[in-house]
Parts: structure tokens; sequence; C-alpha cells
């Protein structure tokens, strides 16, 4: 698998130093479509518009060298997935707004990139995600770009994920290619295990969103909350996925490339092959 970094950054810096008008808008569109009809810089989940909080945070991430930390972690990902066959993909640090209003949902912007839909097959773009109210650490870099990188090779490799249990598989899988660390006490783990055992493998999607990310931000869209504090789902994901001692890149391997021309079939074979939350929650895989 090739991998390569595609610093957008500066690109950003440059746009949020001209005045905030009509002109920096359509200067926005034109970095991100390079004059075609396709995205060509992936910036689109960027506020063009953002106040002086956002140029405050770029000169911080080029300052800490983001953009060097972000190609330093592809090519670990490139050496990491050698074996795995697939479409280049291109990785890229970007900073989206969660201060400045109403542009940014944080939760669903995340949602969107982390599982998107079909067409971001034909554009393999692996977004890590920077805000504008943290100050991220290089460490916290590292694993942004990496787990982006790995969804993306996962939805090239699997398809694009659908249920709850597809998207606990993806996330369990990245948040361990990352090295991504708990973020809740073993016991709220397993309370919102229980609780999302409970769901099944393909609730309705509030419930998906529920799951994944916690009461507060589903109640924010007007969601039904379940019981569980922020992000329990990626919590879960990560916890089933140790206990389960999978390896991310053999899990790569070991895939059935995805059938490009047939999504039914695409989705009967990743239905089958995934391990089932029930049997996960036990500790042991779903039988091939």
């Amino acid at each position: 698998m090739k991998v390569t970094y595609l610093p957008v950054l500066g690109v950003l810096r440059e746009l949020h130093q001209q005045p905030r008008n009509v002109q920096r808008f359509r200067n926005y569109i034109a970095s991100m479509t390079s004059g075609t009809d396709d995205v060509v810089l992936p910036i689109g989940v960027a506020n063009p518009m953002a106040r002086e909080h956002a140029l405050a945070r770029l000169d911080e991430l080029l300052l800490i060298g983001a953009d060097e930390i972000g190609a330093q972690s592809a090519k670990a990902a490139e050496v990491r997935l050698e074996r795995i066959e697939t479409v280049e993909i291109k990785a890229s640090i970007v900073l989206a707004d969660d201060v400045g209003g109403g542009w940014t949902n944080r939760y669903t912007t995340e949602a969107m990139l982390r599982f998107p839909g079909r067409g971001a097959l034909k554009r393999p773009f692996a977004s890590a995600l920077v805000w504008t109210s943290e100050s991220p650490t290089d460490e916290q870099l590292r694993q942004e770009v990496l787990a982006a990188i790995y969804r993306v090779a996962y939805q090239q490799r699997h398809g694009l994920v659908e249920t709850l249990a597809e998207r606990l598989e993806q996330e369990g899988l990245a948040a361990v290619f990352s090295g991504y660390q708990p973020t809740l006490a073993n016991d709220d783990i397993e309370g919102a295990r229980a609780i999302i055992h409970a769901l099944g493998d393909d609730p309705p999607y509030p419930a998906v969103f529920a799951a994944l990310y916690g009461d507060a931000a589903a109640e924010e869209l007007g969601y039904a909350p379940l019981g569980l504090p922020p992000r329990a789902g990626f919590a879960v994901a990560l916890a089933q996925t140790r206990e389960l001692g999978r390896d991310p890149v053999e899990a790569l391997a070991t895939m059935r490339p995805r059938l490009r021309d047939n999504a039914a079939a695409d989705h009967a074979h990743s239905a089958a092959s995934r391990p089932h939350i029930t049997n996960a929650h036990k500790g042991r895989r779903t039988p091939p």
C-alpha cells in the first residue's frame, strides 16, 4: 500500500489571512477543487469564514511542525501496511472549527469522516481532524493520522461500514493500530457494553449515534439518550478488540478485497465476516 501525506495547513492559513468576504470563500472552493469538478484538496470540513481564533490555531500547528509529524506518521503507516493491497491513500491534518458558530458540529463532522458515504471510496483521503478549541500534543497528532489512514484502508478492503457492529469493528481496529488509550474506567466500559450489546448489531441510526458518542451528543441532535457517557461506543470498541487479541494489520490482510461492482455481495460478505457484538461481548469470534 502506498500512503502519501498531503499538507493543507499552510493552504488554510493563507485563506484565513484574507479578508472575510465572498472572495475568500471563492478562493476556498478554488483551492479545494483546483478548477476541476472534484475535490483534490481535502479541506471540505474546514470553516473558510472562521475568525481569528482559527488563524491562531493554524499558526500554532505550523509552529509545532504538525505537517512534519503528519508526514512521519503517514510514512510509518505505509511501512506497517506494506503488504496490504489497496489504492493509494492520501493523508492530511485538517483544522475544523468547533468554536466559531454554526459551520461545524463536532460530532456530525467526525462521524461523516469516520463513516462516510459511498463516494468516499473514489476519494481515499485520510483526514486527521484537529479542532480550534484544542491544542493537540505530538502524540495525539500521530494517533489521529494513523487512525485516519487505517479507517480508509479498512473501508477500501472491507467496504463502507453501515451497521453498529461494523462501526465498532472498524473503530476498535483503528484504535489499536493508532495506539489510542481507553478513555473510560473498566466499570464504565462494562456498563456501556451491556447497553450497547442490548441494541443488537444493526439498530436505527439515532441509536447508533448515541451508542458511539454518548447521551450529550445524542441529545444535541434530538436523539434519545441511552444512559451512556461521552464516546462510550469507541471505548467499548477498543476494549473488545483488545480482548479478542485482534491484530489490525492481519485483519486487513485476511479480508477478501471488496467487490467493487456488486454492492449487495459486498454487504453480505461484510456481515458474514465480522465479529458480532454478542459474541465479542463473550470474548470469542463469530465462526466464518
